[in-house]
């Protein structure tokens, strides 16, 4: 007898087996998505970090006072300074605040992962990240975001301008 296709039952399991490796790989790409943005989020909070002191440095920034002139809250001029990106960041009054989107083609499903957790303290001179303040209740991904570091990690960073320097 000559055969010339294939059974209902092979074309099942083709199809079952081609079901459960798109099941898979749609997971993996899903968690790699979500490592990538936490790795970007990262690389932005370092940036940050090491931007803003040398910023207040080299222009003389005095911290305890208003935000520098064309700038309405330290979290915008965080953002101007850090050159953070607006589809990943939001401005707060003193710091700023991560965001994610659940939905990348119309960005309709926006998340903040919200909390006091990257800051300028303007009664200290501080600039300070805490993420252990990142609310993670608001996202899988901001709890994810949030476990990326230690969970007793601290970093505060003395924000002195060149004048209060004397040689």
């Amino acid at each position: 007898m000559n055969r010339h296709g294939f059974t209902m039952v092979e074309l099942l399991f083709v199809i079952i087996i081609l079901g459960a490796l798109a099941g898979t790989a749609t997971t993996w790409l899903l968690q790699t998505r979500t490592d990538s943005q936490v790795a970007m989020l990262k690389s932005d909070i370092s940036t940050l970090l090491k931007q803003v002191p040398a910023e207040v440095m080299a222009s003389d920034i005095n911290i305890s006072t208003n935000p520098p002139s064309g700038f309405k809250t330290w979290g915008d001029w965080l953002m101007h300074i850090s050159v953070l990106d607006p589809t990943r960041w939001k401005a707060t009054q003193n710091g700023v605040v991560a965001i994610s989107y659940t939905n990348d083609a119309t960005n309709t499903n926006k998340v903040l992962c919200d909390g006091n957790y990257l800051y300028i303290d303007t009664t200290k001179a501080e600039i300070h990240f805490l993420p252990k303040n990142i609310n993670t209740k608001a996202s899988s991904f901001c709890k994810i975001f949030a476990q990326s570091y230690n969970s007793n990690m601290e970093i505060k960073v003395h924000l002195t301008s060149s004048n209060a320097v004397k040689y």
